[in-house]
């Protein structure tokens, strides 16, 4: 792999000015553009409406179980990838959901923020490598 990727975000000071601007490797190139997915709702992007995942659509949606919102960010997460990374073969999305307690003397059972701890495994589609991806995002209230 022989190939130049850029450091997010770019700053256009510099490219501007000719001067170098920061490069990474081709891992963290990848996460920079998984994270992007997972941030950017539907619609969001106007040259390419289908980035991004479905999070921002069922993040405040009460009705849905806590199985329900990992089942629809699971399978958004792994069709966007699929979709726009082809750097990588075989994406697998892991959610775990843990339960945020700040505060809680005053809240009821219900009323608690999640956190969930999203996971991606791949193989690096060029050279077959092991990749792995993880982040942590604070979502709403969600239903048991």
């Amino acid at each position: 792999m022989n190939h130049l990727f850029y450091q997010l975000p770019i700053r256009f000071g510099p490219l501007m000015a000719r001067q170098e601007i920061p490069t990474c490797n081709v891992g963290v190139s990848i996460a920079q553009l998984l994270h992007l997915l997972i941030h950017t709702r539907y619609g969001e992007l106007r040259s390419d409406r289908s980035f991004g995942c479905r999070i921002w659509e069922v993040e405040f949606d009460r009705t849905l179980t806590t199985g329900d919102w990992s089942d629809e960010l699971t399978s958004s997460l792994e069709s966007a990838i699929r979709q726009h990374e082809p750097r990588l073969k075989n994406p697998r999305v892991g959610i775990s959901m843990a339960v945020v307690d700040h505060n809680s003397f005053f809240r009821q059972p219900d009323e608690y923020r999640r956190l969930a701890t999203v996971g991606v495994t791949a193989l690096l589609a060029e050279t077959e490598e092991p990749f792995q991806f993880s982040t942590q995002l604070h979502v709403g209230q969600l239903a048991r």
